[in-house]
């Protein structure tokens, strides 16, 4: 029993690894590799500044310190991925899988992640602001002393998402669901309120209906 699970085990680490070397190299050469698999490779300290990778497959990929300036990554996954201190500033990322991706004091400054999916995604002490959310799906996410001055939540899905010491300073958060989130010592000046008060009022009167 032990050979059969330690053998599932390495063929699933066989699995993670295979990335595909012709789609690394044309990476690296063109800057270009839409709906490639580069799975769990290794990108880290890049220049893929107006990279064209939508589509494509980051999984598990080594993205610290990579530069993705204005790079095109929309519908890609990137799950579980590791993209520390990296420069996402005006990426677009509209509809891509951020699903349990790390990405601890990177730059996201004005980028498009409309419709994204970033759940339990960290973003602790990230430089967020003018960033676009709208339509993401944030459960459980943390943005924990994250700067999000400008950033827009239109629509997010906002559950159990910690904002613990952020700065949400003119931030748009007409939010639906914000159970249980967290705004521990966030900083909230010039927030529209009354906006954010009647999405709770609407949520809590849907509930009350359905019963």
């Amino acid at each position: 029993m032990k050979f059969i699970i330690y053998l599932l085990c390495l063929i699933f680490s066989l699995f993670l690894q295979a990335y595909d070397e012709n789609d690394l190299t044309t990476l690296k050469k063109t800057k270009k590799c839409e709906n490639c698999d580069l799975t769990n490779a290794n990108l880290s300290k890049l220049d893929l500044s107006n990279a064209m990778l939508s589509g494509a497959n980051l999984s598990f990929a080594n993205l610290t310190n990579t530069n993705f300036f204005k790079a095109d990554l929309s519908y890609s996954s990137l799950v579980k991925s590791k993209i520390y201190i990296a420069n996402l500033d005006f990426a677009n990322l509209e509809g891509a899988n951020l699903t349990e991706a790390r990405l601890n004091g990177a730059s996201l400054r004005g980028a498009n992640l409309i419709d994204a999916t970033l759940i339990s995604t960290v973003l602790s002490k990230s430089k967020l602001d003018e960033i676009i959310l709208d339509g993401a799906n944030l459960k459980y996410t943390k943005f924990r002393g994250a700067d999000l001055q400008k950033a827009k939540f239109n629509g997010s899905i906002l559950s159990f998402t910690d904002f613990s010491a952020a700065d949400l300073t003119e931030a748009e958060m007409i939010a639906l669901d914000l159970t249980n989130s967290i705004f521990t010592s966030a900083k909230l000046d010039k927030i529209n309120f009354m906006k954010l008060m009647q999405a709770i009022y609407l949520e809590k009167k849907l509930n009350l209906n359905s019963v």
